[in-house]
């Protein structure tokens, strides 16, 4: 112990000693330290963190099988079967979520919210924090009509009072009891079958019951038959200790079969998939996470390297020091006890300011976060960040500290004690050249990787979605079903808004449709033609289902290729129509004249037959990412919803039209909320707010790497140029022009960084391959970002080698020999 303290003080004797030399030393490692707690704090919120939830690892996302395999909701029976006839779980809740008008209190909003099986929170085993969740028996005559609110909500609205419980507030204009207010730390994100989502989380929770739907608990009849064709619940489960998810998927798939051949019609070539529930919560967030930790680690890897070349030169200086400590008795262990002491003092120094950078940073960071990752509120320094940062800056200091000691312990004794200190430490320059060329190397990774996600980033980008973003105001609109029960009410009042919108100044055009392009429905119906025989139970087609109103198409700049636009004209009592787009004119009728032709939507016989009148471009529902898909456009006064999504194209700014557009709501209706009031070009952003995050950050990291690398490769050749002082010398006695000595010093240097690019271009292959799935219209072995950003590489390091060559050349013959 005795030893470890006095090793301690001299090394901080040491540092402080060369005080230029440990702040160089401090700040480039504390940046990195930094970079990389900042973003395991993300991934360990995301990825590591524990979910709210009781022994969350026996939680799983319960979902139906759709004919090609891809996930889908459940219909309320099979939800109902499941629970009855398997054994692999202690409970099985069902959920969907729900927006819901919220008056009273305040200002109306619309807010997000789940109605939920009696016993949902019971298979979360999560308690409410005030108060109590949904007992098994709610849903019985007037207990249904109860709320619980999340902590969120109950702050924000009503100011966090305790006496909250017990009142009764209106949801869609229907009053309902507030019960409980769950824990702060609890939240249940919006979950959709492919992915997790988690923008707009619910807000507060009701039990499920709907006019045609029973009640979800536990003594629900079950005689389920008339309602088993509707899929719309998610379902979540706890598995029975023991089981395990690959256990309970074979003993659900034999379930599954078991309903298929009961119930045909609804239940053909359909099956069960579980998912884990932190799988399903993290989706496809996880490779890039992975990822940007990939990348910010390197930047951490090249800053270590850079500040063992530091120690090196340092150690360098320090060669008569430490050979006068070998002549004195002192142990090799004792030398390399002693340097790493120092490595592992100032890495240590620089994980506590890393740390605090971090912490700096922190806010900066979330705002280059997409919305859509799941579980920022997790985002923090908690135990696990510390410890990581703690591990990082042990591992720094050994990594950076390792070589220049195992170097400085093992001096040429002869030599230094002979040259009065002239000595060199065996194989020092190899080390710094091999570090040098490894910086270059890993810098190589990231700027390939990089530029692959910005030609991905800029290939999205140059996707045509088939509508003009520009100049363009959205909002949604939800009727209460009380105060708007039939559709003759629900379209005045839709017309009205829509006359009102366009007799603002500065509005060109407006139109409202159930689902804008990047608004997040996912509204489907099966599609019949005329003159087909109906489709066999599970290989229906089906497409995507719109309503539109007049001027909808010309506001959002989608073209007309064939036949009509929706008309006034077309409303109830008059011949049902339809618009259908490119991409179902194609596959429907291949070679065929779509207009005139007569479809049906949904399964139901006695649905209408609607009459296509027109056929419009297609546009990319769900941005970039997602292929165009087949859809239809119904007059919304011919078949309105309850929800309706509104476009106002302005003549300049677009957010110039929010106050007129909530005062023309607000006229029509005091108590109707409005929500997502955002620009087009907005949504467009969201939608690229994951690709441009990673792209940004790992382009950033590239920019630092090479930076790094560039200062590594300068500071390796003017320490080379330095040792090699008398023989330039000599050569310039001899005759050498200083363009000789340029270029000698020049080749020294473009030796190491082509040795860098070549290992670079080999881990870039093999990086690259690896991150492919975040790639879009660009090869993970792109050669020409391969070839042009290795080339770049080339011309930087070409740069970071000509100052230190340019001052070799001005060396003083005279003066080089007589220093010798």
């Amino acid at each position: 112990m005795r030893d470890f303290v006095q090793e301690l003080r001299h090394a901080l004797r040491m540092l402080a000693k060369h005080p230029g030399f440990t702040a160089v030393a401090l700040l480039t490692l504390a940046l990195g330290i930094s970079a990389n707690t900042a973003i395991f704090s993300v991934v360990n919120a995301v990825l590591f963190a524990p979910l709210p939830y009781a022994e969350p690892d026996r939680l799983v996302m319960v979902w139906g099988l759709s004919p090609n395999q891809s996930r889908q909701t459940v219909a309320p029976a099979n939800f109902l079967d499941w629970r009855a006839q398997s054994d692999s779980f202690e409970g099985l809740a069902a959920f969907s979520h729900v927006s819901f008008s919220l008056a009273g209190d305040g200002t109306p909003e619309l807010v997000r919210g789940a109605s939920v099986s009696a016993n949902f929170f019971q298979v979360l085993g999560t308690p409410a924090a005030l108060g109590a969740t949904f007992q098994p028996a709610s849903g019985s005559g007037s207990a249904w009509q109860t709320v619980v609110l999340s902590h969120g909500l109950w702050r924000r609205r009503f100011g966090g009072d305790p006496g909250v419980l017990g009142r009764t507030v209106r949801l869609n204009d229907v009053s309902y009891e507030v019960v409980g207010i769950m824990p702060e730390r609890f939240e249940w994100p919006t979950i959709a079958p492919s992915h997790a989502s988690a923008s707009e989380p619910p807000q507060l929770w009701v039990p499920a019951i709907h006019r045609d739907i029973p009640q979800l608990g536990p003594d629900t009849a079950q005689d389920t038959s008339a309602w088993r064709d509707g899929n719309y619940l998610r379902v979540v489960g706890r598995l029975k200790p023991g089981v395990t998810a690959e256990g309970a998927t074979r003993a659900m798939e034999t379930i599954a079969g078991r309903l298929a051949l009961e119930y045909p019609e609804t239940n053909a070539k359909s099956g069960i998939r579980l998912v884990p529930l932190r799988e399903q919560l993290v989706g496809n967030v996880q490779a890039v996470l992975w990822v940007l930790l990939a990348a910010v680690g390197l930047v951490l890897v090249i800053a270590c390297a850079n500040v063992a070349n530091l120690f090196l030169a340092r150690a360098s200086a320090r060669r008569q020091e430490l050979t006068v400590r070998l002549a004195l008795g002192a142990s090799r262990w004792q030398l390399m006890r002693q340097l790493l002491t120092e490595s592992v003092v100032l890495a240590l120094a620089a994980g506590a300011l890393g740390l605090l950078l971090a912490l700096w940073g922190m806010d900066a960071l979330l705002t280059l976060v997409p919305p859509e990752l799941p579980r920022l509120g997790a985002v923090g320094m908690d135990g696990r960040v510390l410890a990581f940062t703690l591990l990082t800056s042990l591992g720094t200091g050994v990594f950076f500290g390792l070589v220049p000691a195992l170097k400085a312990s093992t001096p040429d004794l002869n030599g230094v004690l002979r040259q009065g200190g002239g000595g060199r430490f065996s194989g020092g320059h190899r080390s710094r050249s091999a570090l040098v060329v490894g910086e270059v190397a890993l810098a190589v990774v990231l700027l390939i990787s990089a530029g692959l996600l910005l030609r991905s980033l800029w290939r999205m980008q140059s996707v045509e979605l088939g509508f003009r973003s520009e100049g363009m105001l959205t909002w949604r609109v939800s009727l209460p079903a009380t105060q708007y029960p039939d559709d003759a009410r629900q379209s005045a009042l839709f017309q009205q808004l829509l006359e009102r919108v366009e007799a603002l100044p500065g509005v060109k055009s407006a139109g409202a449709i159930s689902d804008l392009p990047l608004g997040g429905n996912d509204i489907w119906r099966v599609l019949e033609r005329e003159g087909e025989p109906p489709a066999t139970p599970g290989d229906e087609r089906s497409v995507g289902f719109q309503v539109v109103t007049p001027g909808y198409f010309r506001t959002l700049g989608i073209p007309l290729r064939q036949g009509r636009d929706v008309t006034p004209t077309d409303r109830a009592g008059t011949q049902r129509v339809v618009l259908v787009n490119e991409t179902l004119a194609r596959g429907v009728w291949p070679g065929e004249a779509p207009l005139g032709q007569r479809i049906r939507l949904g399964s139901e016989p006695d649905a209408p037959w609607l009459t296509v009148i027109g056929v419009v471009g297609d546009v990319r529902q769900g941005g970039a990412l997602q292929e165009t898909r087949p859809e239809v456009y119904v007059p919304a006064l011919q078949e309105t919803f309850h929800f309706i999504q509104f476009a106002a194209r302005a003549d300049g700014d677009p957010t110039r039209l929010v106050a007129g557009v909530r005062e023309a709501v607000a006229a029509l209706d005091s108590n109707l909320p409005i929500s997502q009031v955002r620009t087009m070009e907005e949504a467009v952003a969201s939608v690229m707010a994951r690709p441009r995050f990673l792209s940004t950050l790992v382009a950033l990291f590239a920019a630092v790497a090479l930076l790094l690398a560039g200062v590594g490769l300068s500071g390796v050749i003017a320490y080379t140029a330095r040792q090699r002082t008398q023989e330039l010398g000599i050569r310039m006695a001899l005759g050498a022009r200083p363009g000789d000595v340029l270029r000698l010093v020049l080749g020294s240097g473009m030796r190491l960084a082509l040795a860098g690019v070549g290992l670079g271009l080999v881990g870039a292959w093999a990086a690259t391959r690896a991150m492919a799935s975040q790639l879009y219209g660009v090869s993970a072995t792109d050669p020409l970002t391969f070839g042009s950003l290795a080339l770049a590489v080339v011309v930087v390091t070409l740069l970071a080698t000509w100052l230190p060559a340019r001052r070799a050349t001005r060396v003083d013959p005279l003066v080089a020999m007589r220093g010798e």
